[in-house]
């Protein structure tokens, strides 16, 4: 592999309005920012468009401030990043996203005057990793995403899968009517948002109400559930995957959750429940959670192999692999630390636009299916939430040509596998970002 020089950096910004309030982590976020990441060799230009989260990768940054402003802390720390790789070299993209993370804490500490976790690192990082091993690919000849998985990553990522069963999103106020429409298109199975903030005058209160909010919202969603079949799931019943966002504080206020579930027949469809601690929490205790009789699924707690060889011994039995909020660097590497270790691995969403939703079906594509399923699994959930969707797949660059869910589920050909979703193809950049180089 050859030596490659960045020649030059440019950033852009586009704001996208989502349909409706999105509701998580107890907070709700009304639009989702696109940094656009350009990155430049003597040969090659490489564009990404990458989906911020600051309420999903550090909720405490964004109670701190206003949207906006949490918004822009990440855009900044995205630009520092893009200078600190102004006239670098690197010959492989995850040895040189390793060497930003700590002056990139650094600066994230001072700006957001606090320390600021991991995640929210990561998640400003997406659009210049992925621009980093789009270059990676073109200065090394590679045309597929079977080409750049590194050789410590290949087992892990070694699977086939002819479809994904799409993983569509149900937060606080997706209505039932709308749960129904998802569930008629053959959805197997679906994301369900938990740990609703719904009285904050104390942490009890929060606590006791969220557990009550969560029991009835659960019940709901399974009465309508309980009355389809899939063949994408191994019992034919559609199947829960909760995530609760690190909201709920005890374990025995988890299993009180659990016996509910239990009792209402919902534990038996529940292929995980990820997230229910915060971060935190799970490093300042000796909490387990191996004793659960469902699988607990890491997320924003997890963001290295470290991190993950960790939770693992806390019990943890799977773990969401997000190469689009998380990096592809750091997702080679996790899949293959829970592979080795006999865990199960999923790729969710973070909301994000076309462009990078292409990227996680090449990746979940090629990880074991989680053992509730037929098949693998890809969460999608930006066609039900950005007022644009429409628009934004029409602007995807080059030969991108996004494919809509068939059956509830995504296919996954001999084209998808053989062109890597024309990811790698030269006409891959996008206007906007590219005019900043122009001026």
């Amino acid at each position: 592999m050859k030596q490659i020089k960045i020649e030059d950096v440019s950033l852009s910004l586009i704001r996208e309005k989502l349909k409706k309030p999105f509701g998580f982590k107890g907070r709700h976020i009304e639009e989702l920012w696109q940094s656009v990441c350009a990155i430049k060799t003597g040969d090659f230009t490489a564009v990404c468009p990458a989906t911020q989260s600051v309420l999903w990768s550090d909720g405490n940054v964004f109670e701190a401030h206003t949207p906006d402003e949490s918004n822009t802390l990440m855009y900044n720390t995205t630009r520092y990043a893009l200078e600190l790789i102004k006239g670098r070299t690197f010959i492989t993209p995850d040895l040189l996203i390793d060497s930003l993370l700590a002056p990139l804490r650094d600066y994230a500490d001072t700006v957001c005057k606090r320390k600021v976790k991991t995640t929210f690192l990561l998640n400003s990082l997406v659009g210049v990793d992925i621009a980093l091993w789009s270059l990676y690919a073109r200065e090394n000849g590679i045309n597929s995403f079977d080409g750049i998985i590194p050789d410590y990553a290949r087992d892990a990522l070694s699977c086939r899968h002819d479809r994904l069963a799409h993983i569509p999103l149900i937060s606080y106020n997706v209505t039932d009517k709308e749960i129904k429409k998802i569930l008629d298109a053959k959805t197997g199975i679906l994301k369900i948002k938990i740990g609703n903030c719904v009285d904050k005058t104390s942490h009890e209160r929060d606590m006791k109400s969220m557990l009550e909010w969560d029991k009835e919202r659960l019940l709901a969603i399974h009465r309508i559930a309980q009355e389809y079949e899939t063949d994408l799931t191994k019992n034919g019943k559609v199947a829960y995957y909760l995530d609760a966002n690190g909201r709920y504080d005890t374990k025995n206020r988890l299993w009180e959750l659990v016996y509910f579930m239990d009792k209402h027949k919902i534990l038996d469809r529940t292929a995980i429940i990820e997230e229910p601690f915060d971060e935190e929490t799970l490093n300042n205790s000796d909490i387990f959670v191996g004793d659960f009789p469902v699988a607990i699924n890491a997320d924003e707690s997890a963001h290295s192999e470290e991190d993950l060889a960790h939770r693992i011994k806390q019990g943890f039995g799977s773990v969401a692999l997000k190469p689009i909020a998380k990096t592809l660097s750091v997702s080679f590497k996790m899949a293959s630390a829970m592979k080795k270790a006999g865990g199960q691995c999923l790729c969710a969403d973070l909301t994000v636009n076309p462009y990078l939703a292409e990227w996680n079906k090449q990746f979940a594509s090629r990880i074991s299916p989680l053992s509730a399923l037929n098949t693998g699994c890809v969460e999608v959930n930006g066609n039900e939430n950005y007022e644009t969707w429409g628009e934004q797949t029409r602007l995807l660059p080059g030969k991108i040509k996004y494919k809509d869910i068939i059956n509830g589920c995504f296919e996954c050909d001999g084209e998808f596998y053989k062109n890597s979703g024309e990811l790698f193809s030269k006409n891959g950049y996008f206007d906007t970002a590219m005019a900043n180089f122009e001026k």
